[in-house]
């Protein structure tokens, strides 16, 4: 029987698996202990993590902006933040966020650009979202050691991963060694060349790595205000944690559903990452279930679905 179960199948199972888990989270705890911790937030609390999206967006689509610059991609920034808000809906409810991607389709209708060089903007700007993340998780399960003395293990190896990555593809002699040792001896013959220049396109005026530095500490802080969106929503129970502990914890957990791509948003991996971290400081799994889930209305979901509503005016677009 298990050996007629195809990979293929197993695969697609992976969207999934976050649902099962939040669904199991829900059932464990209670779907009226939930509904009483959720009722229980001020609605000013909401309001004021909503206003708190503002700064964050601004940064993030100035931060793109700066990219596209570095890539002779001559968008305006209020294009950009109109961009951004239509894949930050699309990529909460695709596992990976890899809805996000459908920005290319923007860029590329918007610009004369190539295929592929709307491809690497794309990838540089997530990428290096990514990667900042790890960054601080990283640092952060330094700090909180004593608490989670296997985050460290868990996450080192994931920065290591994506950080080498993203520095070899960068560079256009690493990322064409690395295609040619990989990729390139299993595209048939006649199909080479047609490859071969769209993988020159993709670094057609790609940043360099110090043209990274600007947009790395730019998204530092739009990292920290995001959890700080979360923060808010917490002063709600008054939970006994101090305001850098909790950055970092919100950070992790939300990086955490970052790097297992096997939900929907990071739905279910999120939320059962937060209860565990949370529970170390005595929080009631309930309310940390609360919080979590409220910290991704405010930071992802209410601001995508203004998104959304722009995305079917094409007008607003332009």
């Amino acid at each position: 029987m298990i050996e007629k179960i195809k990979l293929k199948n197993i695969g697609k199972l992976f969207p999934i698996i976050g649902i099962i888990i939040f669904i199991y989270i829900i059932n464990d705890i209670g779907i009226e202990k939930i509904g009483s911790a959720f009722s229980s937030i001020p609605l000013e609390y909401f309001l004021l993590a909503l206003l708190l999206f503002i700064p964050r967006w601004l940064l993030s689509s100035y931060k793109w902006y700066f990219i596209s610059k570095k890539q002779k991609m001559d968008f305006k920034l209020f294009f950009l933040s109109k961009i951004f808000l239509i894949t930050l809906f699309l990529g909460s409810i695709t596992p990976g966020a890899i809805g996000l991607h459908i920005r290319i389709y923007y860029l590329k209708t918007k610009s004369k650009a190539s295929l592929e060089k709307c491809l690497t903007n794309s990838l540089i700007e997530s990428g290096l979202s990514l990667i900042t993340g790890l960054l601080i998780a990283f640092i952060g399960s330094i700090i909180l050691i004593e608490l989670y003395p296997e985050l460290p293990i868990i996450i080192l190896p994931f920065f290591i991963f994506y950080l080498s990555v993203f520095i070899v593809l960068l560079e256009k002699r690493g990322g064409n060694k690395l295609f040619n040792i990989l990729i390139r001896p299993f595209i048939p013959e006649r199909y080479k060349t047609t490859i071969d220049k769209s993988v020159e396109s993709l670094y057609q005026d790609i940043p360099k790595i110090k043209d990274m530095l600007i947009p790395f500490l730019i998204e530092i802080i739009v990292w920290i205000f995001a959890a700080i969106q979360v923060y808010i929503i917490a002063q709600a129970f008054l939970i006994n944690i101090t305001f850098y502990e909790f950055i970092l914890i919100s950070i992790i957990s939300v990086v955490i559903s970052n790097i297992l791509p096997i939900s929907i948003g990071g739905l279910g991996i999120r939320e059962g990452a937060f209860v565990f971290l949370l529970s170390k400081f005595g929080v009631q799994s309930e309310i940390a279930f609360v919080i979590s889930i409220s910290g991704f209305l405010v930071k992802i979901l209410i601001p995508g679905l203004i998104g959304l509503i722009i995305s079917f005016r094409k007008k607003m677009i332009q």
